[in-house]
């Protein structure tokens, strides 16, 4: 049996509460209710594990909170591509070699590190380049720096939403938002993505969210991957962005998590942004496993 342990007080909302179980589905509906209640309204949960799990124990977790989505995604030509694995190995303190710089070839990652690859500090939402972007996010510690730091940050996007004016509110509900997989550098410093998933089409998502459970309203943007504005000029569009990014990330809220080995951390992408932070050595080790779930397009 799993040991869970969920104490949070994400954006100022506090949650603690003990489960205990297996973490499969086959929990009791309520004890499963209960964790999507509660991610839904703090937007960040953290299940403290007593131990690292397997991956069948991890999978059986995280189809608690929906269905594991399957990173597939149309392609220009009218296929499909796999765009991601199932599973991702997502390697934060990776150090690019030369021999790795050959091998990628003309590969980009995005971030703003040019060492670490894997490593992405810029406050963004994940899987924004898919028609049908991840509702939820799951990371798992398998390995964290020895000598500290490397938090996860987040940013309440609903309260961003919140504090801008009611008629600014009401014009932003009716724009929507062009994403790639490859934008082209279209926010610097922000650095392009590029690989074989450029062929995978654009796609459009609304500017402000609703949540499906909690039914508020968020600013839901995502500058690694937007393009522009659809129906403005791409000048006027990016400014408009680059604008409301800079509104949350000086006035919206914040919290940080501080990892422990064994921490399991979901949030949801309708609700906040999340980045990384570098503040550990080069060359230790910052590594999870992830999950993406699945949820209504946002709307």
């Amino acid at each position: 049996m799993l040991q869970i342990t969920l104490d949070t007080t994400n954006f100022g909302i506090p949650i603690a509460t003990q489960v205990t179980g297996s973490g499969s589905r086959s929990e009791s509906g309520s004890e499963s209710a209960r964790l999507r209640t509660s991610l839904a309204e703090a937007g960040v949960l953290c299940l403290r594990m007593a131990r690292k799990l397997s991956l069948t124990e991890f999978e059986s977790l995280a189809e608690i909170f929906g269905p594991i989505k399957d990173p597939t995604a149309r392609t220009k030509d009218g296929s499909t591509l796999q765009y991601s694995p199932r599973l991702q190995h997502i390697d934060a303190g990776y150090v690019l070699t030369e021999e790795d710089r050959t091998k990628f070839g003309d590969m980009t990652f995005g971030g703003l590190d040019d060492q670490r690859p894997g490593l992405f500090e810029t406050f963004h939402c994940d899987d924004t380049f898919t028609e049908d972007p991840s509702q939820l996010t799951i990371l798992h510690a398998r390995a964290l720096p020895v000598s500290g730091g490397g938090p996860t940050r987040f940013m309440d996007m609903r309260h961003g939403f919140d504090l801008l004016p009611e008629a600014q509110q009401l014009e932003l509900s009716e724009l929507q938002v062009l994403y790639s997989h490859n934008n082209d550098g279209a926010f610097p410093p922000r650095r392009a993505a590029s690989s074989d998933a450029d062929c995978l089409i654009d796609v459009t998502h609304p500017l402000v969210r609703t949540h499906p459970i909690t039914e508020r309203r968020a600013l839901f943007l995502d500058l690694d991957r937007a393009r522009h504005i659809v129906g403005m000029s791409q000048t006027a569009g990016r400014q408009l962005l680059q604008s409301l990014q800079n509104h949350a990330e000086t006035h919206a809220l914040r919290c940080h998590h501080d990892w422990q080995l064994g921490d399991i951390l979901v949030w949801d992408n309708a609700s906040v942004q999340h980045k990384a932070s570098g503040n550990f050595k080069l060359g230790e080790e910052r590594r999870f496993w992830r999950h993406m779930i699945s949820g209504p397009q946002p709307a």
